[in-house]
């Protein structure tokens, strides 16, 4: 006969659960540091008078945004140490202290789900430990992110409406002016540099010639280009005017700043500062900007190859010229002195079939190499940020600095030190938190996140892309960084990432 034996259900409760907790507070002002440092001492209370949680650490983000987690360090960390094995269970006060975006929110939580992690919500009462909790968490994000999208929306409005009474200052400072007291004020010295520009063009010399003399002359720290003066020539803001609106916020998430090519209003304020230069002068380099726009031979118009076609040969970019049945690109060397650069103009044609066929290759193969890159790529990010000395010195000095705050908070909490003695030192032990911390998100690279979140980009736009037939200009403007021509048969292309 079979023998059953019947083993007891183990009792949970006993067991000490390794706890964290994370804060976040969605911008620097002293109001929200007020509440990042009342978080951090909030959980170091709760993990004292606790008999069965260990406080493992304590993960906060300050001064930025809600709307993404790919820039807040802390959360990131917080995620590296779970999986790693050295948490059971995450505390925050809500779900929009843990994130304001639906898909990561649920993402995180999912993840750290299946890693037998659960997160406590204090304020929603929700357990991600919980056999329901994921449709209730999937309902608070949505009311998260719309809180979210509501306060921008609602910001957007104020702005618009100090737009539409005259009231709004532009934050911005245009080369030649110093921002005074929330106005613009002429700058003596630069402003000669504007009027010299403006005089130069007038005369007759182009863009290109005038950014070579000041970059010659040693003027201003950074180079002078040719966009750089044709922003300046087109500026209604040197004539003491301001057009607002020249860019805005899309009203989706994740919120991106573009520019706008007509499909918000905009807003021409006249006399809002005193201007550099003369009405009829800005007036005539206008007219002669729109003369030398006209597509005589050359086209000017938008296309999605401008400023992406480079030669290999000589490093200029190409511009687009006109045939007679056809349009081509070529080498402005080239164009100038045909002995200066040896390639030739191609025919645009051939860029549009070279991106289709790249683009087919790539959404059949593309996820078989670019995948593993990126892992590995998000590997040696993770090693050379760890093996930076500097940045491990910052997260030590952060580490310590945690631990004096609990130190001291346990201290307080059995009554053993003066209330004056630990406000002050509390209060300076914050200071030295949000300092180093801040040291520690400006020596983390950029462009390595940029580069990475760049190659995710490319990686979900293939997996959404079709096998194609015809030149697609918008997913070209998506992935396409820069073109390179090496010959007049053989073309590079540069994609994001």
């Amino acid at each position: 006969m079979v023998e059953i034996t019947i083993i007891p259900a183990k009792n949970r409760s006993d067991e000490i659960v390794r706890t964290a907790a994370y804060a976040r507070v969605s911008s620097d002002s002293e109001d929200q540091l007020n509440s990042f440092a009342a978080q951090i001492r909030y959980y170091t209370e709760m993990f004292q008078n606790s008999t069965n949680m260990v406080f493992v650490d304590m993960y906060a983000d300050e001064g930025i945004t809600g709307t993404s987690t790919a820039k807040r360090t802390e959360f990131q960390r917080l995620m590296n140490d779970c999986r790693k094995g050295k948490i059971d269970r995450v505390l925050t006060k809500s779900i929009s202290r843990f994130a304001r975006n639906t898909k990561d929110s649920l993402r995180a939580a999912r993840e750290l789900k299946t890693l037998g992690i659960s997160v406590y919500f204090e304020k929603e009462n929700i357990d991600t430990g919980e056999i329901s909790s994921e449709m209730l968490l999937a309902i608070y994000s949505q009311f998260a992110q719309e809180e979210s999208m509501s306060i921008s929306r609602n910001c957007r409005l104020g702005i618009k409406k100090r737009m539409m009474d005259g009231t709004y200052k532009n934050p911005s400072t245009p080369f030649g002016y110093d921002y005074v007291n929330g106005k613009l004020q002429i700058n003596p010295e630069k402003s000669k540099i504007v009027k010299q520009i403006f005089d130069w063009y007038v005369s007759g010399i182009g863009m290109s010639e005038i950014a070579a003399r000041l970059n010659s002359l040693g003027v201003r720290d950074e180079v002078w280009r040719h966009g750089t003066i044709r922003w300046i020539l087109t500026n209604e803001r040197y004539i003491g005017d301001s057009l607002l609106q020249k860019r805005f916020t899309t009203d989706t998430l994740p919120f991106k700043t573009v520019r706008n090519h007509g499909e918000k209003e905009q807003y021409y304020v006249s006399g809002t500062h005193e201007p550099i230069i003369e009405k009829s002068i800005f007036d005539n380099a206008q007219k002669i900007l729109a003369e030398r726009d006209k597509p005589s031979g050359f086209a000017k118009e938008n296309s999605p190859f401008s400023k992406k076609i480079f030669c290999g040969n000589c490093g200029n970019t190409f511009r687009r010229k006109y045939g007679k049945n056809h349009v081509n690109w070529v080498c402005r060397k080239h164009d100038k002195s045909a002995d200066s650069c040896d390639i030739r103009q191609i025919k645009e044609t051939k860029f549009q079939t070279a991106f289709v066929r790249l683009l087919n290759k790539l959404q059949a193969h593309g996820k078989a190499i670019l995948t593993p890159m990126l892992k590995q790529l998000e590997t040696l990010s993770e090693r050379e940020k760890s093996g930076n000395t500097q940045l491990a010195g910052l997260r030590k000095e952060i580490s310590e600095i945690k631990q004096q705050t609990h130190l001291l908070t346990v201290l307080n909490l059995q009554g053993t030190l003066d209330e004056a003695y630990f406000k002050a030192r509390s209060q300076e032990l914050d200071r030295k938190l949000l300092t180093a911390q801040k040291q520690l998100h400006a020596g983390l690279d950029d462009k390595d996140s940029e580069r990475l979140d760049n190659l995710r980009k490319l990686i979900k736009i293939l997996e959404r892309a079709e096998l194609v037939t015809e030149f697609d200009e918008i997913i070209f403007g998506q992935i396409v960084d820069k073109i390179t021509v090496l010959s007049e048969t053989e073309i590079r292309y540069d994609l994001i990432g």
